[in-house]
């Protein structure tokens, strides 16, 4: 990644609100203000960061002065300016999105209304936007905002100009840019999961997790399954299990089918709230031979499935935000360092897991 100290040389990149503060020294708050000519920056302190921002070439944020003229006693008098919501699982040539996926796409179109922002949502893919359909719809759309909205491991990737958008990820930390992500806490949700499920009497606890599912999260579901794991004796260690790529329910129910029977295991943690329907499908009474638990209860949810209830709409909420507080203080372009947001979720018990006698 390059250092922001580099790109401050490259010819024709546009100088930022966090440029003009690090060449005067002052706050970037006092930089934004003093621009707009707030009469509570002093005239003297105006004029020397005037001057600086017009030597630098500076100029205003196009999307976040938009706002400000557009919004005037309450009522819009403008079409609002725009974010862009990138999806990756090929939405354009008709595949279904996912539950999980639909009320993180709900939340962040909620809170960019908020703030008075359109969401435009632009599907990456073969049969969608490439690269250069994408950069052409900002350019065209005034569009210097983006979310990344969970990009799915094994579909299409994107690379854009990242220096002149401000840019937040969903997930996504198999694939570039560096930028600040917002995410459910996967480690926490496993070690919430396992001691729940300890405390039920389960002693024999295994987890198993799509391959792309971990490595979109940062693996983030087994360091939490193995923390737990190194509480307990080693004779009641289950190795986890890890779907292929593209897995459907057909071609991993027999792989489940297996582990449980090779390792005794006596509750499955799995991702998919199709879990319960997988096991019966492969012959097991659920839960008087093996129970289960979802680790991701999205939507409308069967009421006798345990497991976790994360915040979807809340991750997407907090993705716009970040990206609309960056184009406020006109921080476009990759961080020095990134940072890593977790919204937190709640085990819900149900009867796929009673309590163990």
């Amino acid at each position: 990644m390059t250092k922001s100290s580099d790109k401050e040389n490259q010819p024709g990149r546009r100088a930022t609100l966090k440029d003009v503060a690090k060449e005067t020294g002052y706050h970037i708050t006092t930089i934004s203000l003093a621009l707009r000519g707030h009469e509570s920056i002093p005239a003297e302190t105006r004029l020397l960061i005037e001057t600086a921002a017009k030597r630098m070439g500076y100029q205003r944020n196009a999307v976040f002065h938009a706002l400000s003229r557009f919004r005037q006693q309450g009522r819009v008098r403008a079409p609002s300016p725009r974010i862009a919501y990138l999806e990756n699982f090929g939405a354009g040539s008709g595949i279904k999105r996912t539950t999980h996926l639909q009320e993180m796409l709900d939340g962040a179109r909620k809170q960019a209304e908020l703030l008075g922002y359109q969401l435009d949502v632009l599907a990456v893919g073969e049969d969608d936007l490439d690269a250069r359909g994408v950069s052409q719809y900002l350019r065209e759309h005034n569009i210097t905002g983006v979310v990344m909205g969970s990009f799915l491991p094994g579909f299409a990737e994107i690379a854009l100009n990242w220096d002149e958008l401000a840019v937040a990820k969903i997930h996504s930390r198999h694939t570039e840019p560096e930028v600040n992500v917002v995410a459910n806490d996967h480690i926490r949700e496993v070690r919430l999961a396992f001691s729940r499920l300890r405390a039920l009497g389960y002693k024999r606890i295994g987890i198993a997790i799509g391959r792309a599912d971990e490595d979109a999260c940062g693996h983030r579901h087994t360091a939490g399954y193995l923390m737990e794991e190194a509480s307990i004796p080693p004779e009641q260690h289950v190795p986890p299990l890890l779907f292929p790529y593209n897995s459907d329910a057909s071609a991993v129910g027999g792989k489940i089918a297996r582990w449980v029977r090779r390792h005794q295991v006596d509750v499955v943690l799995c991702n998919w709230m199709s879990i319960q329907q997988i096991l019966e499908k492969e012959g097991f009474s659920v839960p008087d031979e093996v129970a289960c638990a979802c680790l991701c209860l999205s939507g409308p949810v069967p009421a006798n499935l345990a497991g976790i209830r994360p915040h979807l709409d809340l991750v997407g909420e907090r993705a716009v935000s970040i990206v609309v507080s960056q184009l406020k203080s006109g921080q476009l372009g990759l961080p020095e360092s990134a940072s890593s947001l977790y919204v937190q979720s709640n085990w819900q018990d149900g009867a796929s897991a009673p309590a163990r006698r």
